[in-house]
């Protein structure tokens, strides 16, 4: 099979014991549950021989679950180099907000330190003036002093709920809410949503 392969192509590629081992996109053939498996297989090994390993692939989830150390690239310019937490957390540009993991954009302004947009407000460290905000759906809280929307799509995965929600005015938006026993969220009721995280940065011109 072709899991099986590629257990032997690494294995092969480990037997000289070379200082840096190089994968380009070893799982992108293989099936999800095969990648999965491939992926422990590969930290492990990582883990017990401590060789250095470059890894380039073009599935975010394998960048963030096997890294120790994230690069972003955006025409051929590195924007950013951290850890898959920070680059998550803290992302350095607009562009790595917008690219790593899900995000939802929302256009504001930002004055005198905080941005406000779609009826969202967040803390900015920026100038003042036209400003983009990215809010991750787990960013989102269910509370008083948000934003209403009505819920189109209810998705149940393990301890998260995740919600496609539009607004009154016609905006999409992606949250993510723990899953609690009294949580009861079905397609076509309204909720509150603020954002209790976000990364903001000036508008581009």
């Amino acid at each position: 099979s072709g899991g099986q392969r590629q257990r032997v192509a690494l294995a092969r590629a480990l037997a000289p014991s070379p200082r840096v081992l190089l994968l380009d996109e070893p799982f992108g053939a293989l099936d999800a549950q095969v990648r999965k498996s491939l992926r422990r297989e590969l930290r492990r090994i990582h883990e017990a021989t401590g060789v250095t390993t470059i890894f380039v692939t073009h599935d975010q989830e394998e960048a963030l679950e096997l890294a120790d150390r994230v690069a972003v690239l955006n025409q051929g310019r590195v924007e950013q180099v951290g850890s898959p937490a920070d680059v998550l957390a803290r992302p350095a540009s607009a562009f790595v907000a917008g690219f790593v993991g899900e995000a939802n954009r929302i256009e504001g302004r930002a004055a005198s330190g905080v941005f406000a947009g779609a009826g969202l407000t967040l803390p900015a460290t920026i100038a003042d003036g036209p400003a983009v905000a990215f809010i991750r759906p787990e960013q989102f809280v269910s509370g008083e002093g948000g934003v209403a929307v009505r819920v189109e799509r209810v998705s149940v995965g393990g301890p998260v709920v995740r919600l496609d929600c539009v607004t009154a005015d016609g905006e999409r938006w992606q949250a993510a809410l723990a899953r609690t026993p009294g949580l009861s969220i079905s397609a076509g009721d309204t909720l509150t949503l603020r954002a209790a995280e976000g990364a903001v940065f000036a508008a581009p011109i």
